[in-house]
């Protein structure tokens, strides 16, 4: 879903940009992007269960084109459902479900441009569908990552670690996990946005006070997979609450956010404390190391947080890159 109108809010530290700028370097790609894609090229054949590996052939046609600018992908993939998104999940899976049952419908009925058009909602990323690209991948010498839980923070890791110099992917909440460098809206040739996160201060909205930190705040405060937004709140006045307030313990912000911007404005029952999960979730989501090759959270515990009380942002799972 990604963070609701993210992007126009940062236009300022966006800028156009070639991957052939990286060249020599290495760029993590969110695999899942050009899964969905690719899937919507064949997505009638999906939904029938019919053979086809168009969607291999696309996400191989961006491998190739990265490949040719002498730049060095690395494919990271989804794995296992985060506690913390469960029900976000859910309700993206009885979408698709009813759009594939409307589809059939409507072919029955001999609408195909309607049937078509349910079938590309109802499209179903697989794992099976994910390891046919990774053996494409892999077949060719391209580095592959199942990450344990969402590619997102596995790829902040790696843009935050050194091991990729900037990140492909189609969702703004990368941003949210403290990625630095972010390729958003890249064509088969190349060309794509770039926001860095050292342009951060040239936007309006943002100015120079916005810390990493508050930038996170703002993000869930707006609306995130994590937590719903508290009615009337977007990015605007997550941006004012924030510059506004100095108190450092957000949850007290929080608790006053309607004096602060002089508004009727009510915290739901439970707010607080489904902020702090998506804050956690956001720093600690669990992440594979591909040096240490074992599974690391996102950012060092901080003091005072026990790693058993963060089910929610991924328990240790029996866990192997494949």
């Amino acid at each position: 879903m990604g963070i609701q109108g993210l992007l126009q809010f940062l236009k300022e530290a966006s800028e156009p940009v070639n991957v052939k700028k990286y060249r020599g370097q290495t760029v993590a790609v969110d695999t899942y992007c050009w899964l969905h894609k690719g899937a919507f090229a064949c997505a009638e054949k999906l939904a029938k269960g019919e053979p086809t590996d168009q969607y291999v052939t696309y996400c191989m046609k961006f491998v190739h084109m990265l490949l040719s600018h002498g730049v060095r992908p690395i494919l990271v993939f989804d794995g296992c459902t985060l506690p913390s998104k469960k029900d976000v999940e859910k309700s993206r899976r009885e979408k698709r479900q009813l759009n594939l049952q409307k589809g059939k419908q409507l072919l029955r009925e001999g609408k195909l441009s309607e049937a078509r058009d349910c079938f590309s909602r109802a499209v179903n990323i697989t794992s099976e569908m994910a390891h046919e690209v990774i053996k494409a991948a892999r077949s060719e010498g391209v580095d592959c990552i199942v990450a344990p839980y969402e590619a997102d923070s596995q790829l902040a890791y790696l843009n935050k670690n050194g091991f990729a110099q900037a990140i492909i992917t189609e969702d703004s909440d990368l941003l949210a996990f403290g990625c630095k460098t972010v390729i958003l809206k890249m064509d088969k040739y190349g060309n794509g946005l770039e926001i860095d996160q050292d342009r951060f201060g040239m936007c309006k909205h943002l100015g120079d006070v916005f810390t990493e930190e508050k930038f996170r705040y703002m993000c869930i405060l707006s609306g995130c997979d994590y937590l719903p937004s508290i009615h009337g709140i977007g990015l605007a006045k997550a941006s004012k609450l924030l510059k506004i307030a100095n108190n450092p313990d957000i949850t007290q912000v929080i608790k006053k956010i309607g004096q602060y911007l002089k508004a009727n404005i009510t915290v739901p029952d439970g707010y607080i404390e489904g902020f702090i999960r998506a804050n956690n979730t956001f720093l600690y989501q669990l992440v594979f190391d591909p040096v240490k090759r074992k599974v690391v959270p996102l950012n060092p515990y901080e003091a005072g947080i026990d790693p058993k009380e963060l089910g929610y942002a991924g328990p240790y799972p029996s866990y192997s890159e494949d």
